[in-house]
């Protein structure tokens, strides 16, 4: 998604006009007191020469309250000498109340990351350091921490989180459960309506008995009566792994994918984990990419996952490019996502306008007519967004795994 150009419109310039007249009228006094003036906010902005600061600030106010501009892209807009931009950023996160506005503007806008990076590096000097993530004096290191630190404080529920950004620490995410809900039975989303939460466990545990480690044996899995109510099921055995995958056929009609590992390998951090998995599909399914299957529920202490099952057809298999693969899936990488692993030909499908579950997906049009594909197995993916820095107490490298096969 490209940010929308906007014909340049600016306070500052205005002011700059007026001040010109005035002194045409009168140059001798309005000269000396222009002087005074620059010398002020000369000082006070720590250069010699630029626009004055309280300009700047209500050039950037202006855009943000009249033009409903999200705080980046009002600044984006200021025209003006680039040390007077640098001046004005340093204030901007310099400030608690500034600093949110702008760091949750660019949270907000996840896929347009890339493009304001390359904009802001435009608009500011050469050798400016405030962006600079390696730096522990970074001064935009440090709002983006303090913005952290009230994101995760107000957060009303973890998959809030999760709609920032998918790497976080797994302990971090069970304080914030605890501190919601006062208990241990760590959850995601809802179990769907037509499988009933009253049912689910009754479903674990009979899709529990045909489970199995590694290769998978193609089984008979005999339906399921609940209250009068009858479940229908069906295995799929493709790939190696610890996770088993089934359809369930619901009485009411609908369909879902649900994904089981063994409980002792509930990890929310562990490599090629259903738990890790879990976390990069909340935060794709948040953000309604296109190219991930949509996640309804996890729940850690049965280490099972719901998914909406999706009809398709299965596109050629991609075994030795994972650029080609990425190519098919922009909207992943749009979020920040690579992904690292292309075996399973099952793994990956075509995206249709038949695909109801889809609908709703970002572009889902746009997908559609560019021929790519939505991916069934992301945990094997890492993590970056270049003005979205790992913050050590809340944040950790998705840990992937890349399964080779010879």
């Amino acid at each position: 998604m490209k940010i929308n150009v906007i014909n340049n419109y600016s306070l500052t310039h205005n002011n700059r006009e007026t001040s010109f007249h005035k002194t045409a009228a009168n140059p001798v006094c309005n000269n000396s007191r222009n002087e005074a003036h620059q010398k002020v906010f000369s000082s006070h902005l720590g250069f010699r020469g630029g626009i004055p600061l309280t300009s700047l600030v209500n050039d950037y106010k202006w855009f943000i309250n009249n033009d409903k501009l999200p705080a980046i892209n009002s600044f984006l807009k200021i025209e003006a000498p680039k040390e007077s931009l640098n001046q004005l950023l340093k204030y901007i996160l310099s400030n608690n109340d500034t600093s949110y506005e702008f760091i949750d503007s660019l949270v907000n806008q996840p896929r347009n990351i890339s493009q304001i990076y390359r904009q802001l590096n435009e608009k500011l000097p050469f050798d400016a350091d405030i962006l600079d993530m390696y730096s522990p004096n970074s001064l935009y290191l440090k709002a983006y921490e303090k913005y952290m630190d009230e994101r995760y404080k107000n957060a009303s529920s973890v998959s809030e989180l999760l709609k920032i950004r998918p790497d976080w620490r797994e302990d971090v995410l069970l304080n914030k459960h605890r501190e919601l809900y006062h208990n241990n039975d760590f959850e995601l989303g809802f179990v769907p309506d037509s499988i009933g939460a009253e049912n689910f466990n009754q479903l674990a545990e009979h899709l529990r008995k045909y489970c199995t480690i590694g290769f998978k044996v193609q089984k008979e899995i005999p339906d399921l009566n609940i209250n009068g109510k009858c479940f229908k099921f069906k295995q799929y055995i493709d790939g190696k792994s610890d996770k088993n995958v089934f359809r369930i056929d619901t009485p009411d009609g609908e369909k879902f994918v649900i994904k089981m590992a063994s409980p002792s390998q509930n990890g929310l951090n562990l490599a090629a984990g259903l738990g890790t998995l879990s976390l990069v599909d909340t935060y794709l399914t948040q953000n309604k990419c296109r190219n991930a299957a949509p996640l309804r529920y996890y729940n850690k202490n049965n280490n099972i996952a719901i998914y909406d099952h999706i009809n398709h057809s299965t596109v050629e298999q991609i075994r030795t490019s994972i650029s080609d693969l990425s190519a098919k899936m922009p909207d992943f990488k749009n979020l920040g996502l690579e992904i690292n692993d292309t075996i399973g030909a099952n793994n990956y499908f075509k995206l249709e306008p038949s695909q109801k579950a889809m609908e709703s997906a970002y572009d889902f049009n746009y997908g559609i007519l560019h021929d790519e594909v939505v991916s069934v197995d992301n945990d094997h993916s890492t993590y970056s967004q270049i003005l979205f820095p790992i913050i050590d107490k809340y944040h950790k490298y998705l840990p992937n795994e890349m399964h080779m096969f010879f």
